[in-house]
């Protein structure tokens, strides 16, 4: 009996787990099904459209042939610029040329693309993380409206917050070094960028040998910022308005190097940065000129006279400037890049730069110490390694005198009175090492971190300063569109402009709707809670005025961020 029962209850046992497994055959069959029902309503989708543009050739070619052969043609006019892009389609639509043929129109549109994405910039983070194929059918739909006029882009944060002082929302971090920005960036701010690209008549003609564009190529370039802190919210009187980028650069000059470019003006200069402390540890941007993406052997070369300028007291200690008794400083860099050659797996970036510092002469007549220095620079960066935002980017670098900013502009301190231009002895040095990744190891888990160590030796009997920096940002993602982002950022500094060595901790919490479930999808809306923690040595540093006799803090608000 006992042997039955066994037996029936195997029996039974195995029918359940068919009947599970038929079940979840009949589910997959459903999914199958939908899949395919999809492709072949887009699929029909596509014929009818086809078939609807052979019949119109079919009708253009039978009334073409109805109608007298027409008179000899003349040159078009070059189109005015204030014409608007419907006219100038109106106009051209009376012009028997060979770019009537609609694959001429394809290729032409393909080459102008191509063109354009040369002329961009592939080393910031926020460049790297865009999609070029996910952005097609919009670029495509840009082009339509405005006929391959203008491109566009830009970068947009805004918000609100509240800090537990009863103040405006303060910023948390050390003075002197960049800090942990989610739940931690007090202003609003934005950037809009311009780029219109210059071809000679005729450049995208099938007559071409090469296949490709004839004749040069020029690029302009326009790029405005906008600034309003937290603590003067909305003010006009307290809104900065810049033009950070205003520059021009022509390609397709030199036989045989078809992207190498010549450049001048004021730009942002093969920037590196880390994404989750917004660290630009490699940004030589300025005003100059210079030659770029000159192919030698497996990679591209570079050069550029690039530079910045400022005012600042002169000093013989930090610590002691009058603030009402200012000289000018001029820093001029010579920048020498090999970059996009293979290394371990990525891309290679090494870079020589030159610099120079000058001073001249305040009320009193006194002109502060001139000094020169080198920097060396390596930056090596892979990119969808495991998934298709995924990088892993690395640097070491090292340099003296006034190159150890590894900008074209200045080492500062701030004190009370204002900032002031550190002084750059030539036996002043620095070592600096990053490390940043950005990865979705998981489905539902996306991962930003940031490693920083940077050594430095002021020179002039100065104490040498330590500083050591370590962030990690985890986004759980719920679905498609919901995720909550946690990020911790730690920093500590030894020898700080007010002499004292100490700590910041910093924690925040924020859920997050987004377009897409990607550390980088935007554009994001959040909320969040930060809490930061330093020690007594930071006192009177950390978070402004509502914050002088405090070692922790506590902020709330919410934030919109986007780019395209």
């Amino acid at each position: 009996m006992k042997l039955v029962s066994g037996t029936l209850l195997a029996i039974l046992s195995f029918l359940l787990l068919q009947t599970q497994g038929f079940a979840q055959d009949e589910d997959l069959a459903k999914e199958l099904r939908m899949e395919l029902d999809e492709i072949r309503n887009a699929y029909e989708t596509r014929i009818d459209q086809l078939e609807a543009r052979i019949k119109e050739l079919e009708t253009k070619s039978t009334e073409s042939a109805a109608t007298p052969a027409p008179a000899p043609k003349q040159a078009p006019a070059k189109p005015n610029r204030s014409t608007s892009p419907s006219m100038q389609a109106a106009a051209s639509s009376n012009v028997d040329d060979e770019r009537d043929d609609p694959t001429d129109e394809d290729l032409s549109h393909e080459l102008a693309q191509q063109t354009r994405e040369s002329f961009r910039s592939n080393t910031e983070t926020r460049e790297l993380s865009r999609r070029p194929d996910v952005e097609k059918a919009l670029n495509e739909r840009i082009e339509d409206v405005l006929n391959n006029y203008i491109d566009i882009t830009g970068y947009f944060r805004a918000g609100y917050g509240r800090g537990d002082n009863g103040g405006p929302q303060r910023a948390f971090g050390l003075p002197g070094v960049s800090k942990y920005r989610l739940g931690n960036e007090t202003e609003n701010y934005g950037e809009l960028a311009f780029s219109k690209t210059f071809f000679q008549p005729g450049a995208f003609s099938l007559s071409n040998p090469s296949g490709g564009i004839s004749g040069p190529v020029a690029q302009m370039n326009a790029r405005m910022s906008f600034f309003n802190p937290y603590d003067n919210y909305g003010s006009a009187n307290d809104t900065e308005i810049a033009l950070p980028e205003l520059w021009a650069s022509v390609g397709n000059v030199i036989p045989g190097r078809p992207d190498a470019k010549f450049w001048a003006g004021s730009r942002f200069y093969r920037r590196h940065d880390i994404h989750i402390n917004d660290y630009y540890f490699w940004d030589m941007s300025g005003g100059g000129a210079g030659i770029e993406d000159f192919e030698l052997g497996a990679g591209k070369l570079a050069f550029a006279w690039i530079g910045d300028g400022a005012e600042s007291a002169i000093y013989d200690r930090v610590g002691t400037p009058d603030p009402l008794n200012i000289a000018g400083f001029s820093k001029t860099n010579f920048d020498l890049r090999y970059y996009d050659w293979a290394l371990l797996g990525g891309k290679g970036e090494v870079g020589l730069t030159y610099s120079i510092a000058d001073s001249g002469v305040d009320s009193a007549g006194v002109k502060a110490e001139n000094s020169e220095g080198f920097a060396l620079s390596l930056v090596r960066t892979k990119e969808g390694f495991y998934d298709p935002e995924s990088i892993h980017k690395t640097s070491l670098q090292v340099a003296t005198g006034p190159a150890k900013t590894f900008t074209s502009g200045f080492d500062t301190f701030t004190d009370a009175t204002g900032t002031y231009i550190r002084p750059d002895p030539n036996e002043s040095w620095r070592f600096r090492a990053t490390d940043h990744w950005v990865v979705k190891p998981w489905e539902c888990v996306s991962l930003g971190t940031a490693f920083v160590y940077q050594y430095t030796d002021f020179g002039s009997d100065l104490p040498e300063q330590h500083w050591l920096s370590g962030g990690v940002r985890p986004i759980w993602h719920f679905n498609e569109w919901a995720s909550l982002a946690f990020e911790g950022g730690f920093d500590w500094i030894s020898n700080s402009p007010n002499g004292n060595s100490g700590s910041l901790g910093k924690i925040t919490i924020a859920p997050q709707v987004a377009l897409g479930d990607q550390f980088f999808s935007r554009p994001v809306l959040r909320a969040f809670i930060t809490y930061a923690f330093w020690n007594d040595g930071m006192q009177g540093t950390v978070g402004g005025p509502d914050y002088l006799n405090e070692t922790s803090g506590l902020s709330w608000g919410v934030q919109m961020e986007s780019w395209w």
